[in-house]
């Protein structure tokens, strides 16, 4: 397990040691891993140990997505964009070039 742990099992296995009652040092020996990394396993901040993501409905558009909604964030973006267009779009319509020369 030298390095980043790669499975899901792994993970669980540093946790059950945690849970056994071994200490960080301990832990680090026994899987070769950072302390670094046996902190966030510990915290249980590591990503592979929540595997299954968390659904719920937004309140922006009501789908069922894991928040934050990018569908939302994309959505509100392109509006911002629009409109920056569309404010460029009317200046260019205001400029008189008649008297150009």
């Amino acid at each position: 397990m030298r390095g980043y742990p790669k499975t899901p099992d792994q993970i669980h296995e540093i946790e059950d040691a945690f849970a056994d009652g071994m200490s960080l040092r301990a832990v680090v020996r026994e899987f070769h891993i950072s302390r670094q990394t046996a902190r966030i396993i510990r915290d249980g901040r590591h990503p592979l140990q929540n595997v299954d993501p968390i659904y719920e409905r937004c309140p922006g558009c009501g789908g069922k997505v894991t928040l934050p909604c990018v569908l939302c964030r994309v959505q509100k973006v392109m509006c911002i964009e629009r409109a920056i267009r569309v404010n460029l779009h009317d200046r260019r319509q205001q400029v008189d070039t008649k008297r150009w020369r």
